[in-house]
């Protein structure tokens, strides 16, 4: 008889014996599905009871001894329920529920998941997942009477340190008012806070080897063999059984993904450069103590020891530094519990100018997607050796997605971000994911925050929130420019520039975003983004950079909504640093100065009362250059 009809018989005979239910004579499960290569059939994954699921990527069959499964590569392999999600509400356990897995991994994120359905979003918390985090696994659950009435979820955390390429199995229990988490048939933990039925969201997938909800993607960087979901409450009797009859599986030798050395998952890069400071950043594939050696030549004299939450994202941050100083640096990993290092490549960095002193920075928008481009006009950029870039939103085409974060962006603008700091904001394609927050080191609340290099002052803002006279940002920025001009006033500021940067345009002539200008009028830009305007024009904005659409626009000073000759505020659209191209409308609106269709960056200098404005193609080409002076005081 061949091995997975045993197991199969083995798990229902198990549940007969062992679970204690009214309803049912048997323990016929909800949803069960067996990770053999024989159930793949093209894109698709056969259950064997429940919804079929789609694959996304491509797992690579294995077999263990007796035991087949399949490994997926932690970026962009995972599955997907086939049904929708209003269809697998009659499938999904509510008053009881039982998961029980066998899974290997390979590696540990914050949020891991095992199988989930269900949506984290702030205090919309509701469904579950059966996952794990940077130590342990984890069992999370929201009901409908639970004590805080607002759909948060308890994480529960388990006590056994998983061990990497180890089989584990894993099992999370829910019988209307306890939550159990069991590991390799031994109670793991236990948690009273939710009470009732479970409490599932409108709208949600169910994903197997994926921490997934509607703006996060942790793909699961290992093997599973087999994953089980019952709506009854397994008695502990059963679990220890259903444990011993497979338990030689835990005995197997530790087998990681022999493709995946020890290695860095993002090479070093630099973060918020200030006159006396700057932040090293790095990730690894495996827990890792990390230190960053430094110094005014390559024969460093100061170590620093990094920081990290979960021993795979690392920041060091460098501190009394001299201003306007070039460094040396040098990132140096150490695996833990392994004798493996690995050093980084001997990189540089500059600390920020001093006010009276000249700096350069470039500018380059929606790199989504198109490592090829962003990676070659970010070469041309350091070429010209900025000391900083701005990127006005849409790092990656889809934010929760790993992949795009490692292998596109970071991969690709490696040679400009391991020796210059970069300045983002949020564009729409980010969706908030947590892959921002985590690579990103910026001033809390880090969607919005200033910073000052020269004698420039930026103010960074997330234009895919709210920007209202009375929004939380708008207040922000209005205090920021206020306190500003009361300095100037008093003569005690070193501000002569104040720039602006958010992902949506004010002012654009593209011919679809904002109306088919081909068959109609246009609204000429964001609205929503126009009260920001007032602000700029009260207090004398320069200027404003933009992306979404993915070409190039620079307008004349405006003021009031209306052009002007000698001041006022230039917007500019700087979306072409990868995504794909857009085209002007036919109509000219009265604040155009230049467009163009094409992959760009821009080259912005600065000089005392002077700055300088070069745009250049995807071959290195200047086509647009603007001289702004300011007239002495």
């Amino acid at each position: 008889m061949p091995v997975r009809l045993l197991l199969a018989m083995s798990i229902f005979l198990s549940w007969s014996a062992y679970l204690c239910c009214a309803a049912h004579e048997g323990p016929d499960p909800r949803a069960s599905w067996m990770f053999d290569k024989t159930y793949l059939v093209d894109q698709s994954l056969k259950s064997q009871s429940g919804p079929n699921l789609n694959v996304m990527g491509s797992p690579i069959p294995e077999k263990v001894g007796q035991l087949h499964c399949l490994r997926l590569d932690g970026n962009e392999t995972y599955f997907v329920a086939k049904d929708p999600w209003a269809e697998l509400q009659s499938v999904l356990p509510s008053a009881a529920i039982t998961i029980s897995s066998w899974v290997s991994l390979d590696s540990l994120v914050p949020d891991g998941g095992i199988i989930s359905a269900f949506q984290d979003n702030g205090n919309a918390e509701k469904g579950w997942v059966l996952g794990y985090n940077q130590k342990t696994f984890s069992f999370g659950l929201a009901t409908e009477g639970a004590d805080d009435g607002d759909g948060r979820m308890t994480y529960l955390s388990g006590k056994t340190a998983i061990e990497l390429g180890k089989w584990y199995h894993v099992c999370a229990v829910y019988d209307g008012s306890t939550m159990q988490l069991w590991v390799n048939g031994q109670l793991d933990g236990e948690s009273t806070e939710q009470k009732g039925n479970v409490l599932y969201p409108k709208e949600a997938k169910l994903a197997i080897g994926a921490y997934l909800d509607s703006n996060e993607l942790f793909p699961l960087d290992g093997r599973i063999g087999q994953v089980v979901v019952y709506d009854l409450a397994a008695k502990p009797a059963w679990i220890a059984h259903d444990f011993e009859h497979q338990k030689h599986w835990v005995s197997l030798p530790a087998k990681l993904d022999p493709s995946k050395e020890f290695q860095f998952l993002v090479k070093p890069y630099l973060q918020f450069a200030t006159k006396d400071s700057i932040r090293v950043m790095c990730e690894l594939n495996r827990p890792a103590k990390v230190s960053v050696k430094f110094g005014e030549t390559s024969k460093f004299t100061n170590t620093v020891i990094a920081t990290s939450e979960d021993r795979l994202l690392h920041t060091a941050t460098l501190t009394n530094l001299l201003p306007e100083t070039g460094y040396y640096y040098q990132v140096i990993v150490e695996e833990e519990g392994r004798d493996e290092s690995i050093r980084g490549e001997v990189s540089s960095f500059q600390t920020a100018s001093l006010s009276s002193t000249p700096f350069a920075f470039a500018v380059m928008g929606d790199t989504q997607g198109n490592p090829a481009v962003n990676g070659k006009l970010a070469q041309y950029a350091w070429a010209l050796r900025p000391n900083f870039l701005v990127i006005p939103g849409d790092l990656v085409d889809d934010g929760p997605i790993k992949n795009q974060w490692v292998n596109e962006f970071f991969a690709s603008m490696n040679p400009l971000i391991s020796r210059v700091p970069f300045y983002p904001v949020l564009g729409n394609h980010e969706r908030n994911a947590d892959y921002y927050y985590r690579y990103m080191d910026l001033p809390t609340p880090e969607y919005y925050y200033s910073f000052q290099y020269g004698n420039a002052m930026f103010f960074m803002l997330d234009s895919n929130k709210k920007v209202d006279e009375q929004s939380e940002q708008y207040l922000w920025l209005e205090k920021q420019l206020q306190t500003l001009e009361e300095r100037e006033k008093a003569g005690i500021s070193d501000v002569t520039w104040k720039f602006v940067s958010y992902h949506h345009p004010s002012y654009s002539s593209d011919e679809d975003d904002y109306g088919n200008l081909w068959k109609g009028k246009s609204t000429w830009g964001d609205l929503r983004i126009r009260p920001l305007t007032k602000l700029f024009d009260r207090y004398a904005m320069d200027v404003v950079w933009n992306g979404h659409i993915h070409s190039y626009e620079r307008t004349w000073p405006i003021v009031g909504g209306k052009v002007t000759e000698d001041s006022g505020t230039v917007y500019m659209i700087t979306g072409g640093g990868g995504g794909g191209l857009e085209q002007a409308g036919p109509i000219r609106p009265p604040f155009q100065n230049n467009v163009r269709r094409g992959h760009h960056f821009v080259f912005v200098a600065v000089n005392g009362r002077t700055l300088e404005l070069k745009s250049f193609d995807l071959e290195g080409k200047l086509f647009d250059t603007v001289i702004l002076k300011k007239a002495p005081k």
